[in-house]
């Protein structure tokens, strides 16, 4: 099974159903705005939701809707378990306060159960209306209803990490900021003056994580004679690469207490908005396949995660056909190229590979 597979793109929760021992339980998933009942703060997320158009300049005030997700659980027999209301004042610490109250309230996305701890994952997005921008968070509830904890996912889908919140097996929470145990510390996947461009499970036991060194700074641009009342003019933020670790290891393999297992360097990863790892798991081969267009391919090893190999492009045969009765075909695309690729699985590092059209399977 191919444990590192995330979900692109804007997703929401509906109801769904799951089992507690051999009892199956119905969860209800709702949202609601009151457009009786504005709310107001101040923000940065446009004029387009401005309290007042004409003093919006000096006020930065904006206003949007009171509004709550509405999480319902049902026995087996259609009695109610808890029903919990979530507002939006609840989110102001884990997400950014304006893009809250601007939102429209979607409901919460049903991630998993646990059964030793009986705690419920969701995960939930809070997005600006009518844009692509978007913020996620990660809630815990028990089965009475309370919130055991609610943190941050990412505060914006652009840049976003190549991750999926999930639950695995013993409890422990990946919110794709950090690993959340079912009891002790929380252990942050965070690095300083980085960006994390992907988190993701490889196993039960192991996760993939990629960083991208370095910060965005304010440029800043002296004033000039014909502005004599401004002192500096700041304009976007520019990301500035920390030369110092541009040979350095940016992609580790960890277990769930946050230990290093593997480090090397990859710089395959892409995207649009969020960042991506182009990758393939072929079953067959126990075997990750991480996509660097320029150099090749990296082969993760599903059951041995000390055993790393890179596959360069100049390593591998051209392919011809025909295709080999025992040969696997998979393909790994990026924004700008796709790849076929041939694997018997006895020999997953002897490959044969062609360039293929975009869009094609």
């Amino acid at each position: 099974m191919d444990a590192s597979r995330t979900h692109l793109g804007y997703q929401t929760g509906h109801d769904t159903a799951f089992y507690i021992g051999q009892q199956r339980y119905r969860l209800l998933l709702r949202a609601e705005t009151d457009s009786t009942k504005p709310a107001v703060t101040e923000g940065v997320v446009g004029e387009a939701f401005a309290e007042d158009t004409s003093t919006f300049a000096q006020t930065r005030r904006v206003r949007g809707y009171e509004g709550s997700q509405l999480i319902t659980l049902l026995d087996a027999a259609g009695r109610q378990v808890f029903r919990r209301r979530l507002r939006k004042q609840e989110f102001f610490g884990v997400a950014s306060r304006d893009v809250v109250t601007v939102s429209e309230p979607q409901p919460p996305r049903f991630i998993g159960y646990h059964a030793l701890t009986q705690t419920l994952v969701f995960a939930l997005t809070i997005g600006i209306p009518y844009s692509d921008v978007a913020q996620q968070c990660v809630m815990v509830l028990g089965l009475n209803g309370q919130v055991r904890r609610l943190v941050t996912s990412y505060l914006s889908n652009w840049e976003a990490p190549d991750c999926a919140p999930r639950l695995l097996p013993d409890g422990t929470v990946l919110t794709c900021q950090a690993l959340l145990p079912p009891t002790g510390k929380v252990m942050s996947l965070l690095k300083p003056k980085s960006q994390m461009v992907a988190a993701f499970p490889l196993t039960d036991s192991t996760l993939f994580t990629a960083y991208r060194y370095g910060e965005y700074r304010a440029a800043v641009a002296a004033a000039s004679d014909s502005q004599p009342n401004v002192s500096a003019t700041f304009n976007a933020p520019k990301w500035v690469t920390d030369r110092r670790k541009r040979n350095a290891s940016n992609a580790f393999i960890v277990n769930r207490q946050g230990r290093v297992l593997q480090e090397f360097r990859y710089a395959g990863y892409g995207g649009v908005i969020g960042y991506e790892v182009p990758r393939r798991y072929v079953w067959q081969t126990h075997t990750y396949y991480l996509l660097d267009e320029q150099r090749g391919l990296y082969l993760l090893n599903k059951h041995n995660p000390l055993a790393l190999s890179e596959v360069p492009f100049q390593q591998m045969q051209r392919f011809r056909e025909p295709q080999r009765p025992a040969e696997i075909r998979f393909t790994i695309a990026t924004e700008t190229v796709a790849f076929a690729f041939y694997v018997e699985p006895a020999q997953p590092t002897h490959l044969r590979y062609e360039q293929i059209a975009q869009d094609v399977e």
